[in-house]
């Protein structure tokens, strides 16, 4: 008997210490390989997530690709955030359609469909979140119209029954939410996503995490390195890559760190994968965090 006594106390000692892990939910450390902070870029190609270089993708996915996805990045060790793509969310079934709440949880449906309860158990770990849309406010991109928080928060509702764990969040700073007081219980996370047309960095970061603190929200935060200087400007250069992405990724109100966007022509150039790869090694030694709604 004290043998398999020994081994139960073990099983049982180990348990808990996995349990309190600090900053890692259960589930992820059975559920993908994924170590470090997770970070990473908007539209990382799917055959680079074994390569080791980001941690985190988020990824416009449609339904019937949504699992292969998944279980590609629990096997590489990243963290993605499924993005839905914007035709399926029109009345036109175009991506510059009219907003369509019941399209939106026809694909809701549609991905729940691709991740039943015991597949989904499975892989949450390898899931951040869920954005609900993005360009809210944008009228040319939806049709003529806005989105609306209450549009939104219908869509979160909604989504809670059907991919049940699975983080809820907004492509959007915090400020957005706050602006309904009925959203923000619905969501996990925020996003903070800065490029130097929006002011200091620091300041925009900090004004980002304190609105969320007080929502009870995670932050997503990034740099849109594409366009560092304001829209339709220029790539961050290296130094501003590494100074900026540094300043989003150690904020200690960051649940991950993504950016807008993996470009494969700015990829090749050797001075940015390797700046890029000084701030995974950053990333690495940071802990992995949830962006999950806090409590």
């Amino acid at each position: 008997m004290r043998p398999i006594l020994a081994l139960l106390l073990l099983l049982g000692l180990a348990g808990r210490a996995a349990a309190q892990t600090p900053g890692v939910p259960l589930d992820s450390l059975y559920s993908t390989n994924s170590t470090g902070f997770a970070a990473g870029f908007m539209r990382w190609p799917t055959d680079l997530f074994c390569g080791g270089r980001a941690s985190a993708a988020a990824q416009s996915l449609e339904p019937r690709s949504l699992l292969d996805v998944v279980q590609r990045a629990s096997r590489c060790g990243v963290r993605v955030v499924i993005v839905p793509p914007r035709r399926f969310l029109t009345t036109t079934g175009r991506v510059n359609g009219g907003f369509s709440l019941d399209n939106a949880k026809l694909l809701t449906d549609r991905y729940a469909e691709a991740l039943p309860p015991d597949t989904l158990r499975k892989y949450r770990g390898a899931i951040l979140g869920l954005n609900l849309g993005d360009d809210y406010g944008c009228t040319r991109c939806w049709g003529g119209n806005k989105i609306t928080q209450a549009q939104i928060a219908e869509w979160a509702r909604y989504a809670r029954t059907r991919l049940p764990g699975v983080p809820l969040g907004v492509r959007v700073t915090p400020q957005w939410v706050a602006d309904d007081s009925t959203l923000a219980p619905l969501l996990d996370y925020a996003w903070a996503q800065y490029h130097a047309g929006k002011g200091g960095p620091r300041e925009y970061y900090d004004k980002a995490a304190t609105v969320a603190d007080r929502l009870g929200l995670r932050v997503v935060m990034g740099v849109n390195v594409k366009d560092c200087y304001g829209m339709r400007t220029s790539d961050c250069t290296v130094e501003d890559l590494d100074r900026l992405g540094r300043m989003a990724m150690s904020h200690p109100a960051s649940c991950a760190f993504i950016n807008w966007r993996y470009d494969a022509a700015t990829w090749e150039r050797p001075e940015i994968r390797e700046a890029w790869d000084d701030l995974m090694a950053v990333a690495r030694k940071r802990r992995a965090e949830d962006c999950r709604r806090p409590g």
